[in-house]
């Protein structure tokens, strides 16, 4: 295992050097061929490694080094053919420390704080809230209930609370307060009206703006609005089968698919009538963006990795925890 996490560290590190150099090259589509390329050999690379690892520390190293190998592509598509406006501790600050996929935003880190203490307070609260929906959900679990998909749906949400709405925006906070201008990574998803809102304008921030600058951007003049769009979500579906399916060895496609069918969705609430009367609605238009989300949800988070990852996570923390078990 030591051995092993040499070859990772090694790995990680001739990504953030290689990657800080990228965008100096004079061709843009060698800098892109290059990038993409390292991006691939990351992944095989860190499921080679961990082949014998248990699914969650898979997890963990696989997303990690893709989330490392992804900013690079970022890196060379925020400055084409020219030198990066980061230093060298800024980009590397911005690679290891931040989730976001802006790197404009650490030009100028550290420097004047930025309101950051009610982020700070907010995320502290959801961490809390989180963490009694997680041991709820264990005690569920324990309880042997039948009811379908409630542990698990309960546990993906505390998880959501404790790490998207928790965790990050306690780091958002921080970063804010040494002067980095970044922003809440989710802004409150439940307001959305529409599956384009709630992909585009308040989930995940960072991998809206990561598939735009990689993929929709540079692809929307070739493909044209809605074809870029799609592809962008095709590519966010490969990445989640990288993140959700290759960790466990199973599940390869559903996740895919859910993301290929949010995509078409997404095209049909701006062509069908019926839909766009729908999305209208102030009441009916969430109903459609929940249904959307959690009904097909097992595509996404599909058996094999609720019960290899998920669950394991779930009683990592609780275990943690100093209450009864």
């Amino acid at each position: 295992m030591v051995i092993n996490e040499v070859y990772l560290g090694t790995w990680l590190i001739i990504l953030l050097v290689s990657g800080y150099r990228l965008p100096y090259l004079k061709g843009l589509a060698t800098a892109r061929a290059l990038a993409w390329v390292s991006t691939i050999l990351t992944t095989i690379l860190a499921a080679w490694i961990t082949a014998d690892a248990s699914p969650l520390y898979r997890m963990g190293v696989i997303v990690g080094l893709q989330l490392i190998a992804m900013k690079n592509i970022v890196l060379v598509e925020t400055y084409p053919r020219r030198k990066p406006g980061l230093n060298v501790w800024q980009w590397a600050v911005f690679a290891l420390g931040w989730f976001g996929m802006r790197p404009e935003l650490f030009e100028t880190f550290p420097g004047k704080a930025y309101p950051y203490r009610e982020l700070i307070v907010r995320g502290l609260s959801r961490v809390v809230i989180g963490l009694v929906l997680l041991y709820l959900a264990s005690r569920i679990s324990e309880s042997g209930s039948t009811t379908f998909f409630a542990a698990p749906l309960i546990t993906l949400v505390a998880l959501s609370l404790i790490l998207h709405m928790g965790i990050l925006n306690i780091s958002t906070g921080g970063w804010r307060m040494l002067g980095a201008d970044v922003r809440e990574l989710f802004r409150a998803p439940y307001k959305a009206m529409s599956l384009k809102e709630f992909w585009g304008r308040r989930w995940n921030l960072a991998f809206s703006e990561m598939t735009a600058r990689i993929a929709y951007k540079p692809l929307k003049n070739r493909l044209g609005t809605p074809g870029a769009m799609f592809v962008a979500f095709l590519l966010s579906g490969i990445l989640h089968e990288i993140a959700i399916s290759l960790p466990v060895n199973a599940g390869y496609g559903l996740p895919l698919l859910y993301f290929a069918l949010h995509g078409a969705l997404m095209l049909a609430e701006d062509r069908v009538l019926w839909i766009k009367q729908v999305v209208a609605h102030r009441v009916l238009s969430h109903i459609w963006v929940l249904g959307w989300l959690v009904l097909p949800m097992p595509l996404l988070f599909h058996r094999p990795f609720i019960h290899g990852v998920i669950e394991p996570l779930r009683n990592m923390i609780v275990t943690a925890l100093p209450l009864p078990q």
